[in-house]
């Protein structure tokens, strides 16, 4: 219980936000950071909540797309917070397995998806 409890503390650690170790420096990143979490839940959690999560997911990953490609977001950002998210989940897998990891970051994008990306004390657009 306690070895549950610690690795899920360590998970959410790492996903708080579903950002990088590092806060998310522009709302711009912090858009392309919800867009690729969305994405990578999608393709490696596709049961965790069935087809309408997955469509709802999608529908999440596409609108942040549009508010980051909005900001000025190139082919090059939306690749590196691809390869971020989907690096942060499989290491998150392989320290608690797959539906911890899952549950981890389904959870963390929920509670950034009903905000607007803050940085700072600036709200984005």
């Amino acid at each position: 219980m306690l070895r549950k409890f610690l690795a899920l503390a360590g998970i959410t650690a790492l996903v708080t936000g579903c950002q990088t170790v590092k806060p998310a420096a522009t709302p711009m990143e912090a858009y392309l950071n919800r867009h690729a979490a969305a994405e990578a839940i999608a393709r490696n959690c596709p049961a965790y909540g069935g087809y309408g999560a997955v469509t709802a997911m999608r529908s999440d990953a596409e609108s942040n797309l549009a508010k980051a490609r909005a900001l000025g977001a190139t082919e090059t950002d939306i690749q590196m917070a691809r390869e971020r998210m989907n690096g942060t989940l499989m290491n998150a897998v392989m320290l608690v397995g797959p539906l911890e990891a899952c549950n981890s970051f389904v959870n963390q994008l929920a509670w950034a998806g009903t905000s607007t990306a803050v940085i700072g004390t600036k709200k984005a657009q």
